[in-house]
């Protein structure tokens, strides 16, 4: 506003009887203009964009405003700025009294001293004391002024201060609007931003400033209200007055009884003039700023160096220095992007990635073969796992690429043929990472390996399916789990599988289907590793007249009430042993939506793990009607409680071979079996059990033995589960 009545007054060529009436319109206007902006930011609540200024940012911004306070109060008291005359002993004896009176009101706070009390107390005392040894040397109101002691002001112009002398002295019909468009206007711009953000930073800093939730967006809404009354009556606006809060937090008085405290002062003086403040000695006023302007260094520059960083220590000793030589603006300015700059260097040594891990450490859920299992723990290396975290920039993802590169040339773990990098905790990403995602396209091709993107969110993948890449980079909404099946079912040779994933020529859903109990359980012992035409096997031949056959259309669910009496084999299809994760609402794994529907076989409908069905061959036909409440594949709402979207939830797949024994998921509802594919089991019902053993007990035996042999084979991998689980969530 300096500026823009400097151009007015330039514009004018000093002419006062324009310049005065064009000056102050441009001031009211400025108010109205400043304050419909500042009560459109409050009610649309964007003023609480403040908040998220650093702490070092805000107490340099308060310990500046200490800072301007006592040079204020330097100035006050001497009228004297830092330059040599400033250190003559006529200026010192003027600054003496001043540094007194403030040593005096921080002592008592030193003491504990009861403000409301001890204040007044030092103000009536250092006032009547001034008065007294002026009465007592016999010393006039002009000699005090002369000296330095109380304001020296022209008596014609004191005199024409009170009331509304000044405004009717001025003819607004000598406003000059040319000038005030032309030459105003290009400021109107910045100074509407600079205001914004001064005013911002002040309201933001009132709950600072009285350790309390102050609501920034009411308060800015308050100023702009007055800031268009003060403009309409020809006035120029504001906003709260920190030093003057100040002066009122250490009276332990409401925030707003300086306002009040201003209104009536400036009453009094508009109604008799300045001509009081003659009769107040210079030094009170020095004083009193000095006191305030200490109490703001000490509380917000002192007293933060106990518990604030090297980096965010100077921070705000920049601030407050740069806070009287530059500005307030500049300052905050310069310390908002220190802050920013710093804190991009603490995320890019935080980095992007949680942790890494490789395919022999972490494994699949899948219940695979002792052959298959020794060959991932000597070869799993091969499969390199990076779990990312955060928002991915520019200061983060290069870790990508150079984790990536550093296990390429790695000379202690095989070649690598797959990576997994997975996004379950990543939000988004910005260009720079999209560009070192193409850079590990590059990469792969050049060292051949493939990329598996997996835990993407719908977004994510759409921003990732935009550009292209080769055909060794694969996209997978599933989580990590899924993405470590698929690089374990590449990496383990053919020769170890002892029932291929789809169906044999020959012998297709249909076909195992129409099997009796007999041959499906011949098919059951030829693919369980435990038997191998050895005795036992010849004992477990007589079950088959005891079992019947079950078909499990995909993604149905076992129903727990039947798994605590019934025992189930696996001959056809896959299977999920899952449970509800902690990190999803109520029962619902998260993105899915089960039905607890039933049927007399206690088979449930209604699931779906987002992997392709295994044997899918177009041959087969639903046995049984669908259940209409069948489950939904959903994206779920964002929680603000959950932490993200991939967490954990298949403990174990199994397969043709595999036993389902009685008594472990029926035991706990969490725990539930879900066909990831049409399936053919055979079931051994709890009464059928009990009659074997009367009729067969040798075949009960050899049963309770193929039991226990699983429950073992179990332990050891849910105890290395367990392990892997809380590397990939923990850790």
């Amino acid at each position: 506003m300096a500026e823009m009545a400097e151009k007015i007054s330039k514009h004018l060529h000093g002419d006062l009887d324009k310049v005065v009436p064009t000056t102050v319109v441009m001031v009211a206007m400025t108010s109205i203009i400043l304050g419909l902006v500042f009560f459109v930011m409050g009610l649309f609540r964007v003023t609480s964009i403040a908040n998220y200024m650093p702490y070092p940012v805000i107490a340099g911004f308060l310990s500046g405003i200490g800072a301007q306070l006592m040079k204020n109060g330097v100035h006050m008291a001497s009228s004297k700025a830092l330059t040599a005359a400033f250190f003559t002993l006529e200026v010192q004896v003027l600054l003496l009294p001043a540094v007194a009176f403030a040593s005096l009101a921080r002592l008592g706070q030193y003491f504990k001293f009861p403000v409301a009390f001890s204040f007044p107390c030092l103000l009536a005392l250092s006032l009547v004391g001034f008065r007294l040894i002026s009465f007592l040397y016999g010393v006039s109101i002009e000699e005090l002024g002369r000296g330095g002691w109380v304001f020296s002001w022209d008596p014609v112009v004191v005199a024409q201060t009170p009331m509304w002398f000044p405004w009717v002295e001025i003819d607004f019909n000598q406003v000059h609007w040319h000038t005030l468009t032309h030459e105003c206007m290009e400021f109107m711009v910045s100074l509407i931003i600079l205001g914004a953000l001064k005013y911002s930073v002040a309201t933001t800093s009132l709950s600072t400033l009285f350790g309390r939730d102050i609501s920034p967006d009411n308060e800015m809404r308050v100023i702009g209200l007055a800031n268009v009354a003060s403009g309409l009556l020809g006035c120029c606006g504001g906003c709260h007055y920190l030093s003057a809060m100040g002066i009122m937090k250490q009276f332990e008085a409401h925030e707003k009884v300086p306002a009040l405290v201003c209104a009536f002062l400036v009453v009094c003086l508009w109604m008799a003039g300045i001509r009081l403040l003659q009769f107040v000695p210079k030094f009170i006023f020095g004083g009193l700023l000095l006191s305030v302007g200490l109490h703001f260094l000490e509380a917000y520059l002192v007293t933060p160096f106990h518990f604030l960083k090297p980096i965010e220590k100077a921070t705000v000793v920049l601030i407050t220095s740069s806070f009287l030589a530059i500005g307030m603006l500049e300052s905050v300015a310069m310390g908002i992007m220190i802050s920013m700059v710093e804190l991009i260097w603490r995320i890019h040594a935080v980095g992007c990635v949680h942790h890494e891990t490789t395919g022999a450490l972490s494994r699949s859920a899948v219940d695979r073969t002792p052959e298959q299992t020794a060959y991932l723990d000597s070869e799993g290396s091969a499969i390199f796992v990076l779990r990312l975290q955060g928002y991915l920039f520019f200061g983060t993802s290069v870790n990508i690429l150079e984790r990536m590169e550093t296990r390429v040339h790695s000379l202690d773990f095989p070649k690598l043929k797959f990576v997994i990098i997975d996004f379950g905790l990543v939000p988004s990403f910005d260009a720079t990472a999209l560009l070192n995602f193409r850079k590990s396209s590059t990469l792969a091709d050049m060292y051949m390996f493939d990329i598996y993107f997996c835990g993407l969110k719908p977004d994510i993948e759409l921003a990732l399916r935009q550009n292209h890449y080769s055909q060794r980079v694969h996209l997978l909404r599933s989580d990590v789990d899924i993405a470590l099946e698929i690089c374990e079912n590449e990496l383990v040779p053919d020769k170890l599988f002892f029932t291929p994933e789809t169906p044999r020529p020959g012998t297709s859903l249909t076909e195992w289907k129409r099997m009796s109990q007999l041959e499906l359980w011949e098919r059951f012992m030829a693919a369980s590793t435990e038997h191998d035409g050895t005795s036992n096997y010849q004992k477990l031949l007589p079950l088959a007249a005891y079992l019947e056959t079950i078909v499990v259309p995909n993604g149905s669910q076992l129903v727990p009430e039947r798994l605590r009496d019934d025992t189930y084999f696996i001959c056809f299809g896959y299977m999920n042993f899952v449970m509800d994760s902690e990190f999803s609402n109520a029962h619902n794994i998260p993105g899915v939506r089960f039905s607890e529907a039933c049927d007399d076989d206690g088979v449930g409908r209604g699931y779906s793990d987002g992997f392709p069905n295994e044997n899918d061959d177009g041959l087969d036909e639903p046995i049984r009607a669908s259940n209409p409440r069948k489950m939904s594949f959903v994206v779920p709402e964002e929680s603000q409680w959950t932490p993200f979207t991939t967490a954990k939830s298949r403990l174990l797949k199994i397969g043709p071979g595999a036993v389902i024994i009685p008594n472990v998921a029926g035991m706990d509802p969490e725990y539930k079996y879900f066909a990831t594919s049409d399936c053919v089991v055979l079931r051994l019902r709890a009464a059928a059990m009990e009659t074997l053993e009367d009729q067969a007990p040798h075949t009960a035996v050899a049963v309770l033995k193929l039991i226990n042999v699983r429950l073992a084979t179990r332990f050891r991998h849910s105890s290395k589960r367990v392990s892997q689980m809380s590397s990939l969530l923990y850790k």
